[in-house]
């Protein structure tokens, strides 16, 4: 009888093992992801992503190590939970676009590099699409992510997860005034060691009073200068206090009210995109002595910029609804990234802009 029963409970452990082995295999082996144009078997094992602490990934969409790179399904670690950054995603050109803090980050699948802040950065292991059981994930890697935000970061291999923890606060002195137009005033110099709030809470009047002078909304002025400009951090900001990445070649600079002196300029190397495609060139930008002058003639600009006989962005300033001007400047051929309305209008949102459109 004991030998029965000696026997039955071997057979059971026996096959609770080979269940959870044989489940273990199905996960793995219904996981696949493409890499050099071959579809790939993921067969290593599955990673819990942690921020400050609290769980983000669900079972079904772990982490994964792909070339030696912890790569994390953006969306449930940083977006919906984690840090919850904002994002918008183009399915055109599979480009991802993150911002978090002062910071922007754009991405493109199988792209070995990605842009912070405009300055490009190459990645060991390319953001890619990790089918889980028949469904497509964008998975990033975490590492440079967390680089490029200033996030902590920590692999624990024995318990096979990643810690992500938000970034210590600092507290910087307050921002002097905005000086008018007509002096150099505030420089993108100031904004190094700004932090979000300080950063609006500098540019915010400087918004404000050229909405007054232009119509154009102190939102839309303040969300193109964080978009464009990565929180005033860019190369071109710092070296040229240009905001928007005005060029020395718009619309044969001829438009009415221009605070450009209409020779000092900066050329750099920039990425753009055309028919979601990504290239990069080399272009002259326009130097300022200052924000508010880089602010004003980004203004002129958009209010008396030509196609032709008509205004380039006719109706800009007749309407006050700030996801109106948005598309009256996309419309207009300002900018040729095809998330650039929803990547302002999110900003906007997320950062309260409007609090100035008064």
């Amino acid at each position: 009888m004991m030998q029965h029963v000696t026997r039955f409970k071997k057979m059971v452990i026996f096959l609770m093992a080979f269940v959870m082995i044989c489940t273990t295999a199905n996960v793995s082996a219904a996981t696949t992801y493409k890499r050099g144009g071959r579809t790939c078997r993921y067969r290593s094992g599955s990673y819990k992503v942690y921020f400050n602490s609290v769980l983000t990934n669900t079972p079904r969409k772990p982490g994964v190590m792909i070339n030696q790179n912890v790569m994390i399904p953006y969306k449930a670690t940083l977006v919906k939970k984690g840090p919850k950054m904002a994002s918008t995603y183009d399915k055109a050109s599979k480009t991802l676009t993150l911002s978090y803090n002062e910071t922007t980050v754009k991405m493109t699948a199988n792209k070995k590099k990605m842009y912070v802040n405009g300055q490009k950065v190459k990645l060991r292991t390319a953001p890619l699409f990790v089918n889980f059981s028949g469904a497509n994930t964008l998975m990033v890697p975490a590492k440079a992510i967390c680089q490029a935000f200033d996030l902590g970061y920590k692999y624990k291999k024995k318990k096979k997860a990643i810690y992500i923890t938000a970034p210590t606060t600092t507290t910087n002195s307050p921002v002097a005034p905005q000086a008018p137009v007509g002096d150099c005033g505030l420089t993108a110099q100031s904004f190094k060691g700004m932090s979000t709030s300080q950063f609006i809470a500098a540019m915010g009047p400087v918004a404000q009073a050229d909405y007054h002078r232009s119509g154009v909304l102190a939102s839309v002025t303040l969300a193109q200068a964080i978009l464009e400009s990565g929180w005033g951090k860019s190369t071109l900001a710092q070296n040229a206090n240009n905001m928007f990445g005005m060029k020395t070649n718009l619309s044969g600079n001829t438009w009415a009210g221009s605070a450009w002196d209409g020779v000092s300029s900066y050329s750099i190397r920039t990425g753009e995109e055309y028919d979601g495609k990504h290239v990069t060139i080399t272009a002259s930008f326009r130097k300022y002595p200052g924000v508010a002058q880089s602010v004003a003639d980004h203004s002129a600009y958009l209010v008396n910029a030509k196609n032709g006989s008509t205004n380039r962005y006719k109706g800009l300033t007749s309407t006050k609804n700030y996801k109106e001007q948005i598309t009256i400047i996309k419309n207009g051929g300002y900018a040729t990234s095809s998330t650039y309305i929803s990547q302002l209008t999110s900003l906007i949102q997320r950062y309260h802009l409007d609090q100035y459109d008064r």
